[in-house]
Order: structure tokens, then C-alpha cells, then sequence
């Protein structure tokens, strides 16, 4: 090739390095998120707009300075030392940091960084690329989540305990109070039936009739208020007695639905704490409710295991099935329900299809300590 044609060919090559060149440096003033580039010594090469925007610092400011000045000075002296280890591979993408790190604007605000890291070869030599996409906003939003979760449960734990309050002050006032009163009327009533004479009319007698029976259920009903209040058997002989009670009053009022519970001996005595037995108690009723009213089962089967420390609970029928896609919105508050009465105590719902394919809703229970 003669020197003419060389240098046109190295003319040509120039271009097209500027036309990429220019390309690359297009794109990366577009992108909203920082490229910084680093030789292997840690010194800032590279530092595009969006590393300014993020950082606070103009490109020229940083231009040859340790990037660890982008990072609080508590993470440098680790930083230096992974950038080390990744320096000596080739040709791996890694994420920087467990899920994400520190970083360290002009002003000294702290911000949360999620990045990726990789070795890059350009003319200049060998260089480590970084790229950083600010979450700080994100992570802020996170931490006040978890902080009003904290809050939600702290508040329906003490509802749930002011509803175990209250409702067992009204299942004594209904069974002290007005169950005594209508005892009394039911004595005075059938007191009043045997001091009746034979020229007693058809009507009066009739109406002494129908005050019996409206006395009658008005007892019963009762009763059956103070079964749904308070759970039969909860706090004195515990969580599996009571379920077996529960679910045999169940079996009672649906007959054709075949209700079980399935309990290992060595769990029929245990007691869990109060709170645990008692939303596990609600959460297997509300389940149990609901497989009823809408799930067009002949079978539900509630199975019990666990043992001192840990509590699991499975409801699991042969109905229809959850929708596709059901979720926590509006026409779901009893899973919603079950779920917060789960979380307050430290517990866990989950519920999903079965299969039969039915449904199955399930309590887990763990103890923290």
C-alpha cells in the first residue's frame, strides 16, 4: 500500500473513532443515571452529566480524584480494598454492594445508590466503568412503608386487644345480666301457664303459647351470641379444644358438609400465647365462614401442627377455588382481615388455590426469641 493510500486509510479510521467518539459521548449526556469511569489506581477518569446532576459536582472538579470521594468516608477503606479483588478479574459485570451502597453528594447529603460495575478496555487503557442509579427517593419510601406497617400492625394489635376486652365484658354482661333476666321471665311465664283454669280462653292461651316460644329463642339466641363473642373453651382449655368445638357447631348447622380437624396428640393440650391462639382462633373461623357461605364445598379439613414455639394452621376445602388474580381490594376485606389479625401477633396468612381445586388458607406462626 502506497503512503498516500496509508494515510487516507488512517484519516478514515480518525473519523470514524471521532464519529463514535461523539456518538458515545451523545448518549452518555443523555442518560439520566452516572457513568463514571476509573482507572485501576481508583482515580476518576470519566464523569458524565448525570454524575453531576447525582453527585452535585461538576465533571471537572473530580477529574483525576479517588472516587472514593463520591462515597461517605465510613465505606471508603472497604471500598478500596473490593476494588481491588475486582480489578484483578476480567470481564465480569457485578452488582456494587449487597443490593445497594452510600453515596456522598457536594453538600454531605447521604443518598442511596443502586450500580453496576464492569472492566472496559478503551484506547486510553483499561478502565472500570460504574454506573449509578439514584433510589434515594424510592428508599425513603420504603423505610416510611415499613414504618406505617410497623404502625398499622402496633395499632391492630391493640384493637385486637381491646376487642378481647370488650368482648368478653359483653359476654358477661349478656350471660349475668340480660341471660338471668330472661331466665326469670321464662320462670314467671311458665309460672303463670300452671296458674291458668280451664275458663281460661282459646286466645289468652294461645298467646301464652307464642310468648313461650318467642322466650325460647330469645334464649337461644343469646346463646348463640355469646358462642360467636367468645370463643367456647379459648382460655380454659385452649386452642385445640376450642376448634373442635367450633368446627363441631359448624358441622351441626351444615350437615351435608363434611367438617374435620385434624390434631396430633401430642398438640392437644399445648397452649400458645393468649393473643397467638386467639387471632389463630378468629382466623380459622373467618376462613371456615367463608369456604361456607361461598365456596359450594362438601368438604373442609382444618389441620393443626407445630409444636411449642411454632404454630401452623391449614384450611383447606374442595369448593371452587379463589378467582384468578384475587387480591386485597375492595370485595376481599375478610382475607384482608385475617391477614392484619396475623401480622399484629407476629404471624402469617397465605391463601391460594388447592387442589381440587378448592382453597386453602393457611396461619404460620413462629416465635421471635
Amino acid at each position: 500500500m502506497s503512503t498516500l493510500a496509508k494515510a487516507s486509510a488512517l484519516r478514515l479510521k480518525k473519523t470514524r473513532q471521532g464519529r463514535e467518539h461523539d456518538m458515545l459521548d451523545a448518549v452518555l449526556k443523555l442518560v439520566p443515571d452516572a457513568v463514571i469511569s476509573v482507572d485501576f489506581a481508583g482515580h476518576i477518569k470519566t464523569f458524565n452529566p448525570g454524575a453531576e446532576r447525582i453527585f452535585g459536582r461538576s465533571s471537572a472538579s473530580v477529574q483525576g480524584a479517588p472516587v472514593s470521594l463520591l462515597m461517605p468516608e465510613r465505606f471508603r477503606s472497604n471500598h478500596q480494598v473490593a476494588m481491588q479483588r475486582f480489578a484483578r478479574m476480567d470481564g465480569e459485570v457485578h452488582m456494587m454492594g449487597l443490593r445497594r451502597i452510600k453515596g456522598l453528594r457536594a453538600d454531605g447529603q447521604e443518598i442511596e445508590l443502586e450500580g453496576l460495575i464492569s472492566h472496559v478496555k478503551l484506547p486510553q487503557g483499561a478502565r472500570l466503568l460504574v454506573t449509578l442509579h439514584d433510589v434515594t427517593v424510592r428508599a425513603q419510601a420504603e423505610v416510611q412503608l415499613q414504618h406505617s406497617r410497623a404502625q398499622l400492625a402496633e395499632l391492630t394489635r391493640k384493637l385486637m386487644t381491646q376487642e378481647r376486652v370488650l368482648v368478653k365484658r359483653l359476654a358477661q354482661i349478656l350471660h349475668d345480666q340480660l341471660g338471668q333476666t330472661l331466665a326469670a321471665i321464662r320462670m314467671c311465664h311458665e309460672t303463670m301457664v300452671e296458674l291458668q283454669t280451664a275458663q281460661t280462653p282459646p286466645d289468652w292461651q294461645h298467646l301464652q303459647e307464642r310468648m313461650g316460644t318467642l322466650i325460647g329463642q330469645a334464649i337461644a339466641q343469646v346463646r348463640q351470641v355469646l358462642q360467636d363473642l367468645r370463643p367456647p373453651l379459648l382460655e380454659e382449655q385452649g386452642l385445640s379444644v376450642a376448634l373442635d368445638n367450633e368446627l363441631r357447631n359448624r358441622a351441626l348447622g351444615a350437615p351435608r358438609i363434611d367438617i374435620s380437624i385434624n390434631v396430633p396428640p401430642k398438640l392437644e393440650l399445648m397452649r400458645w400465647p393468649a393473643e397467638v391462639e386467639y387471632a389463630a382462633f378468629m382466623v380459622v373461623r373467618e376462613a371456615v365462614e367463608n369456604a361456607l357461605r361461598h365456596s359450594g364445598a362438601s368438604a373442609i379439613a382444618v389441620d393443626l401442627s407445630g409444636n411449642a414455639l411454632s404454630l401452623h394452621l391449614s384450611v383447606i376445602d374442595n369448593g371452587v377455588g379463589l378467582p384468578e388474580g384475587v387480591g386485597l381490594g375492595v370485595g376481599h376485606l375478610g382475607i384482608l382481615g385475617m391477614r392484619e389479625r396475623a401480622q399484629a401477633v407476629g404471624a402469617s396468612v397465605s391463601y391460594g388455590r388447592g387442589q381440587e381445586p378448592g382453597t386453602r388458607v393457611a396461619f404460620h406462626w413462629q416465635c421471635a426469641s
